[in-house]
């Protein structure tokens, strides 16, 4: 028998048989590939095992994750419908207050128009209330009238209206005040101006002022804004003070028993500049006051009267 070679000898039940002659290095072959080929196998198994577990897990972490993200997605959703609910319940609240806000505002607006159109009544009254006083004394002053602005058909007051209204006022009342309006003490009047008989020598004579009944040491006021042109001793005034308000205007206070400012100084209306007194031609206690118009005396008692025409302060 060939070494190399393997005899295989296969029977039957009728006694019959085959041989089969086969290489060694062949069958060793074949062995070592069954081998491999059962090795492959067992590993492929092993392997697709491992896989349809890991597969089964997945499946269930994924139907696991799947379930959670319905679960949260429906949380979310809810949210959402919560959170814009919130939002539009949120959006008509602040359209409430955008038209409560809204209404405020129109509210204001049409109550600033009301003032402000009281506003330019008042300041108109006041101009007109002004200019009769001015005209009352006889002073002459112009304004440049507006053509757009004058009578015919109710029109708006706006802001060149009120600007100019202000400025008239503001220009009549620095005038005014320093004009010499009022009273410079509020006692009564023992002599007017004009002719009378003069309480020294009896004699017809012309007053040329008023006087006030007073005792020794009572206040004596300007009568408007001005500077003092002379404080002196004069032998009829006796102790006198005279004021220039500008516009030519002047006033005289005499009989003074004491000066309390000296010229060049600067009055206001209603700033006490001396007291009563008896000096110079005098039969008793009073102040002769006088208002001079461009160096001529003028009766004082229009500008006491127009006085009680200005609007009064609060």
């Amino acid at each position: 028998m060939n070494e190399g070679k393997v005899h295989i000898i296969i029977t039957g039940e009728t006694g019959k048989g085959r041989t089969l002659l086969m290489d060694r290095k062949n069958i060793r072959k074949g062995f070592i590939s069954i081998i491999l080929i059962t090795l492959f196998l067992c590993f492929g198994t092993l392997s697709g095992i491992h896989n349809w577990n890991t597969n089964r897990a997945l499946k269930h972490q994924i139907a696991k994750l799947s379930q959670s993200l319905d679960s949260g997605t429906g949380q979310l959703v809810q949210e959402l419908t919560s959170a814009k609910a919130k939002l539009a319940k949120i959006h008509l609240e602040n359209l409430k207050v955008i038209d409560r806000y809204e209404s405020q505002i129109s509210e204001l607006q049409r109550e600033k128009a009301k003032l402000f159109a009281g506003s330019i009544n008042r300041l108109d009254e006041r101009s007109k209330i002004i200019k009769t006083v001015m005209e009352k004394i006889g002073i002459k002053f112009e304004i440049d009238e507006d053509p757009d602005h004058s009578g015919g058909l109710f029109i708006e007051p706006n802001a060149y209206a009120c600007d100019r209204l202000l400025s008239d006022s503001d220009r009549y009342l620095k005038i005014l005040q320093k004009l010499p309006l009022g009273r410079p003490m509020p006692t009564k009047i023992s002599s007017r101006y004009g002719r009378r008989i003069d309480p020294i020598n009896h004699k017809k004579a012309f007053h040329a002022g008023i006087d006030f009944k007073g005792r020794t040491g009572d206040k004596v006021r300007s009568t408007g804004d001005g500077i003092v042109k002379r404080s002196v001793y004069n032998g009829g005034f006796g102790n006198c003070i005279l004021l220039s308000h500008g516009n030519g205007y002047d006033t005289l206070y005499a009989h003074l028993s004491k000066r309390l400012v000296k010229r060049g100084d600067k009055v206001s209306r209603g700033q006490v500049i001396g007291l009563v007194g008896n000096t110079g031609r005098s039969t008793g206690s009073h102040l002769h006051y006088e208002v001079h118009y461009h160096s001529k005396t003028v009766d004082p008692m229009k500008f006491l009267r127009v006085a009680k025409l200005l609007p009064s302060k609060k």
